[in-house]
């Protein structure tokens, strides 16, 4: 007790510098654990399921283009449920189907929603938390369902959702028996709706999934090996095989293409660049921590001089080195929560960046820095006193001495770090703005983008019938409103499937492609310029004819230098349809090239692109041109529209707003970095105030004499100032190679990049100067301003 109550004294008795050392280090600490909190959430994704390493999807590998989907193993898969799925280390499997945008009606109004229609093993393998039921045995009746609480509060409000009923796409009504309530960790497969896939045959229209649990002490890896023979599935296609993916890798894996699921995806890249953030932070403020701790240990030289003299040993002065940064990392760890709290709703309300509370791990982080944080910033106070003899301790008062190095040198390290810091937030402002201001090659003006109505899933010719003539309406509403110059059903250019299908011509070698569904009002509303043969006429073209359009990335990859003549052998039909030859490789002429355009984030290069005739329905989304200055009649128009319908009501986009939300993850992440960047500045300079502090008061004898042989106070201000000059600039000299080879290790895989200026690294230095210089200016030019004979008399 008599330790702590020292502690608290001695620590009161310079009690700026504890502030300083206090709200610095709480600044620190505060950012880290909103970092970390964010990051580990990320990295929790699915853990809720115990023993996550047990549990993997099924997916079908393409042998040419090495691309995976998810897919079941179902004999209508080419799979066989005796091979794989029976294998001895197989615990269980769950069969379920996914739908992305399903249709279902609820008080005769369609609403969208995400519904999975699973097996009874599927909330074996998934644990699922259930907050209300009306049955212990979920989905094993066909008519009964479990929907999630935060979908039952948009759907039906305050109301019980319990005994609702629900019209699914295909016809068939179920009941709602369950709510299901939010995982203790992120999910990857979110949905908002299951229920049992008994209800319909599902296997006819949809390809089915597969959930596995393995025995312990079996992995994905050993069974991949059993299972790594490609086999001729279908026909028309490349050879495949059926291999495990372990869920835990699912979230971050960007190599699973879907074209009918687009789930929540992790991005490993800005994981690691937060968590450096996080690190760089922790690191400033422990350097300005441990730089001011050693200024308060240098004024008290006196007092562990006499301790020595007195008999103290190394234990006790250990112990009350500890027990006093114990003390400042409790009041630090108590100012950074608030400091988290704070930041954490700016940052869900300013960033779109939501980072929820775990009460595990905000203990466990506490704990550790408690624990650790004294430890560390103890040491070097401790080797430096604990090997000084009491009587140069003492002979020290008043003299800056040889830790005058270690005090340069840390603080050289914290501003390397501080000025690499705002280096790469500057340029993640430029790359952004880069990418942002580039032009897309397609119009963008007055495009809005109209969300899809699914078709109806299985044979209710009824509900066939309801979907058409909703199309038919829309279609001939648009037809004949001057709202509209042009207009076609189709996802768009950044909707575009993400996956590859192989082409060649004739005896040259395959290249992966994208392929697209396009029109002629799809290329005129966006602008798209020709470069060679003719654009689609939709009055006499059609999918049938077994044409194509390329953009030139593919022309130039197929190695095409004119296009008359030019066949394109697929492994696959591009389009399906009744009556068609199958058996045989489809050849497409093609007809026309397009100049390139982007169709997603640039900083990956612009794809072979393969443009298909087909107009088909508002199932894929409607894209319509606006007359200028008629944006809001549109929309209301098209609000009408869709209210007739949809129970959602009527949500739209703009096409030069869904650019922009491309980047919305780089727009964060530069947010951060430029938030973080300024806090950085806002300890380290927090730091040299209390250096030079100590500094001046160190000197004012020093000045005096200065003043007394005629330097007047601008000379003074010069040779105070010139010391922390001169090591900001071997920080920064430091700082630019290593933000330069940061830069250019982030862009090495950028197809579209911007330049690394040199004006980035001069502004840099620029505002850490300018920041720097207030801070110092007021402690230096009290000094040097002081009557000399007062500072002698004092002496």
């Amino acid at each position: 007790m008599k330790i702590l109550l020292l502690a608290i004294r001695t620590l009161l008795r310079f009690r700026l510098y504890t502030l300083i050392n206090i709200v610095g280090l709480a600044l620190s600490l505060g950012s880290c654990i909103l970092i970390f909190r964010y990051v580990h959430d990320q990295w929790m994704t699915d853990h809720f399921i115990p023993e996550l390493d047990r549990v993997c999807v099924t997916v079908m590998e393409d042998e040419g283009t090495r691309q995976i989907r998810l897919t079941g193993i179902t004999p209508a898969n080419g799979g066989n449920e005796d091979d794989l799925l029976q294998n001895a280390a197989v615990e269980r499997y769950a069969i379920y189907y996914e739908i992305e945008n399903d249709q279902i009606t609820v008080n005769n109004k369609l609403c969208k929603a995400a519904t999975v229609a699973a097996d009874t093993n599927y909330l074996k393998i998934i644990p699922i938390p259930i907050m209300q039921t009306a049955t212990d045995h979920l989905l094993e009746r066909p008519d009964e369902a479990a929907i999630t609480a935060s979908y039952a509060q948009f759907i039906f409000g305050k109301e019980n959702p319990v005994g609702k009923e629900i019209v699914l796409s295909c016809g068939k009504t179920v009941t709602i028996k369950a709510v299901l309530g939010e995982p203790q960790t992120r999910f990857s497969m979110p949905f908002d709706l299951l229920f049992s896939y008994q209800i319909t045959n599902y296997a006819k229209i949809l390809r089915p999934q597969t959930l596995v649990r393995l025995y312990k002490g079996n992995t994905a890896n050993q069974l991949n090996r059993q299972y790594s023979k490609f086999k001729q599935i279908y026909s028309d296609s490349n050879r495949t095989r059926f291999q495990l993916l372990p869920l835990g890798k699912f979230y971050f894996n960007k190599s699973i293409h879907d074209i009918s699921r687009k789930w929540p995806k992790g991005n490993r890249t800005h994981l690691l660049i937060l968590s450096a953030i996080a690190f760089l932070l922790l690191v400033v403020g422990l350097f300005n921590f441990i730089n001011i701790y050693t200024v308060v240990v240098m004024k008290r030289a006196r007092e562990f001089g006499m301790k020595k003299v007195f008999g103290a040993n190394r234990r006790q002065v250990a112990t009350q080195l500890f027990m006093e940064n114990l003390f400042m990392t409790a009041f630090v760890l108590l100012l950074a929560w608030v400091f988290v709290e704070i930041g954490g709703l700016a940052a869900n309300a300013w960033m779109g960046l939501p980072i929820p509370a775990n009460a595990r791990f905000d203990c466990g982080i506490s704990i550790f820095f408690l624990l650790v944080l004294p430890f560390v910033t103890s040491v070097y106070p401790y080797v430096q006193y604990n090997y000084t003899s009491p009587l140069r301790s003492i002979r020290s008062i008043g003299r800056s001495g040889n830790s005058v190095v270690s005090r340069n040198i840390f603080l050289t390290i914290q501003y390397t770090l501080t000025i690499t810091l705002v280096i790469l937030s500057m340029f993640s402002i430029r790359q952004l703005n880069y990418m942002l201001d580039s032009d897309p090659g397609f119009k963008t003006d007055n495009i809005i983008m109209a969300p899809a109505i699914s078709a109806p899933i299985g044979d209710n010719m009824n509900l066939w019938d309801i979907y058409n003539n909703t199309n038919r309406r829309i279609e001939n509403a648009l037809k004949t409103s001057p709202l509209f110059t042009n207009y076609c059903f189709n996802r768009g250019p950044l909707g575009m499937q993400d996956y590859n299908t192989e082409m060649h011509l004739s005896g040259r070698e395959k290249i992966k492609t994208r392929i697209s569904a396009s029109s002629e009002s799809y290329f005129k509303m966006l602008g798209i310029r020709l470069k060679e043969g003719r654009m689609w006429n939709d009055s006499i073209d059609s999918f049938r004819d077994f044409q194509v359009i390329i953009n030139e990335t593919a022309r130039k990859q197929l190695g095409i230098t004119s296009i008359e003549n030019a066949t394109l052998i697929t492994n696959s039909y591009l389009v399906y349809y009744t009556g068609m030859k199958e058996g045989r490789k489809p050849e497409y002429k093609i007809i026309g090239v397009v100049e390139d355009f982007a169709t997603g984030h640039l900083s990956g290069a612009t794809p072979p692109i393969v443009f298909f005739h087909f107009t088909s329905g508002i199932q894929v989304g409607l894209m319509a041109e606006i007359v200028p200055g008629r944006t809001q009649e549109a929309i209301r128009f098209l609000q009408e529209q869709y209210d007739q319908v949809s129970g959602e009501g009527f949500r739209y986009t703009f096409l030069k707003d869904d650019i922009r939300a491309i980047y919305d993850a780089d727009k964060q992440l530069v947010q951060i970095a430029s938030f973080f960047a300024i806090i950085a500045i806002l300890i380290s300079s927090m730091g040299l105030f209390s250096l030079s502090l100590f500094d001046v008061q160190q000197r004012f004898h020093e000045i005096s004499i200065w003043k007394v042989n005629g330097a007047t106070t601008e000379e003074v201000l010069r040779m105070l100032l010139r010391k922390y000059y001169r090591l900001l600039g071997i920080a920064f000299l430091i700082a630019v190679p290593s933000a330069w080879l940061m830069i250019t290790g982030y862009l090495r895989d950028f197809a579209h990049k911007a330049s690394v200026a040199w004006w980035i690294f001069a502004l840099a230095l620029l505002i850490t100067i300018c920041i720097s210089f207030i801070t110092l200016i007021y402690q230096t030019q009290k000094a040097a301003r002081t009557n000399p004979a007062v500072i002698i008399r004092s002496e």
